[in-house]
Order: structure tokens, then C-alpha cells, then sequence
């Protein structure tokens, strides 16, 4: 199975809707696409000239090509870096990435430190969760909530048989082996609500569960001077879903903050 197809075809989508640009800055959200769509309307206020979007005829109904599972976040730091050299998208770039998508950022800001200069990190999955949570929890939390079972998944275009999977443990142990990444504007957005999640297997608690999440989040905070932990009052993990504009507007910080 050929691996660069999903790289055509998210090329193929930058070239239809927009010529090969300069921008100052590419905020990149890195997830799940359908946790984005929501927030299309609000980001469309920061879209600056140059700005590369989808504006093909009506929404998109097909997914990438199919590619061998499950993949590591260098599988995707690479994808990502090959499809913004190829479309000639230069950076530096602020990453904007939620739950996984910020461990997968993170390691972006490692791997390629010249490009980037900002991230955002939205209720992202820290790379201290492991030894935080304990080894028992921390096992049943990756294999029952992160990577539960296809038909176990939260939305119905999670359910393809070609969905996503990432090998956690692998990814985190890249980003733990990465170099440090240089001193840049950085942003936390905690949740300050439980994981939706209607019950929990044996071993783990909700009480566990969330209080090790955002201890762990203390990693993302330490990595820049003066960053700032922005609790979403009342929002879950989802906090894109629920304050959409409060995403927005940690995002502009952070791009304002690169920039001055």
C-alpha cells in the first residue's frame, strides 16, 4: 500500500482550493478533522491573506487513501512536514493541536524547531500521563479510551474500517527521545469537567482518571517561561466543541506573542 497517498490527497485539496503561498504563520490543527468542523466559522475572522483552505464543490465525503495501521506520531510529523514542502506552504508555523494531536505537535516543534513558532495545546495528552496515572491505569486508559475497539468509537466516521490508529506508546516514547524544544510562545487550555465517559472499566476511576490528566498537564506549562494555563470553565476534553471562540482566541495570543 503506497504510504504517500494521503499526502496526495491532502495536496491535491491545498491545490484546488488555493495556489502555492508565503504565510507568516500556519496555525495547524493536528486531530481528528471531524473535532474541527465546528470551528471552521470562528477561525474564518483569522484567516489572513494567504491563508490556504478547502474550497472544493460542497463539503468533502471521501477520507485519505488507506495506509498501514496503526501509525506513530513521526509517521504523521513526517506526513505533515512532506505536504507543507510540497505544496510550498514556508513556515514558521503555530501548531494547534488537541488531545493526541498536541503530543503529535509537540514532536513537530522537536523535530523541526526552525519552523515552528508556537503551539497551542488544547486539553492535550501529556507524555508524563504513563508514569502520572500508574502503569495498571495508565494500560486501561490507552486500550479501552484511547484505542478502544472500531465499533467502540465515540463518532460515526471514527468507524471506517481505515480509521486512524496510533501506537501511544510508541509516539510518546519518540517525543521523550526528541530533542528539547527551543524556547517559543506556548499555550495550555485545561478542561475543567469530567471525561465524558458513561463508565469506567475496573482499575481506573474517574477521580484517577482526571486527576492525573491535568496534573499531567504541568509538562506543557514548564516547557516556556510566563505560559499561560487557560482553564475552559464548564467545557470536557472537547473544548473546541464548547467554547469554539475561546480556542480562537488562544490561538491569536499565541501567534501575537510569535510575532512581537
Amino acid at each position: 500500500m503506497d504510504r504517500q497517498a494521503p499526502l496526495r490527497d491532502v495536496i491535491a485539496a491545498i491545490e484546488r482550493a488555493h495556489p502555492a503561498s508565503t504565510l507568516d504563520q500556519l496555525t495547524a490543527a493536528v486531530t481528528h478533522a471531524a473535532h474541527w468542523l465546528r470551528l471552521a466559522d470562528q477561525l474564518l475572522d483569522y484567516f489572513v491573506e494567504g491563508t490556504i483552505r478547502y474550497e472544493g464543490d460542497g463539503p468533502l465525503t471521501d477520507r485519505s487513501t488507506a495506509v498501514p495501521q496503526p501509525r506513530t506520531a513521526a509517521d504523521i510529523v513526517a506526513e505533515l512536514h512532506a505536504a507543507l514542502a510540497a505544496a510550498e506552504v514556508p513556515g514558521p508555523y503555530v501548531l494547534v493541536g488537541h488531545s493526541l494531536g498536541g503530543l503529535i505537535s509537540l514532536l513537530y516543534g522537536k523535530t523541526y524547531p526552525d519552523q515552528v513558532r508556537g503551539i497551542v495545546f488544547v486539553d492535550s495528552l501529556s507524555p508524563t500521563l504513563p508514569e502520572t496515572i500508574g502503569a495498571t491505569a495508565w494500560a486501561i486508559y490507552r486500550d479501552q479510551l484511547l484505542n478502544p475497539p472500531i465499533e467502540q468509537m465515540p463518532m460515526p466516521s471514527m468507524k471506517s474500517p481505515n480509521s486512524e490508529r496510533v501506537d501511544i506508546d510508541a509516539s510518546i516514547a519518540q517525543v521523550k527521545a526528541a530533542p528539547a524544544l527551543p524556547t517559543m510562545p506556548v499555550a495550555v487550555m485545561t478542561k475543567t469537567e469530567p471525561f465524558a465517559v458513561a463508565t469506567l472499566p475496573p482499575g481506573l476511576t474517574t477521580e484517577t482518571l482526571n486527576q492525573s490528566y491535568q496534573k499531567a498537564q504541568d509538562t506543557f506549562v514548564a516547557l516556556a517561561p510566563r505560559t499561560p494555563q487557560i482553564f475552559a470553565t464548564g467545557s470536557d476534553h472537547y473544548i473546541q466543541f464548547s467554547q469554539p471562540d475561546l480556542v480562537v482566541q488562544t490561538a491569536d495570543l499565541v501567534v501575537e506573542r510569535a510575532t512581537n
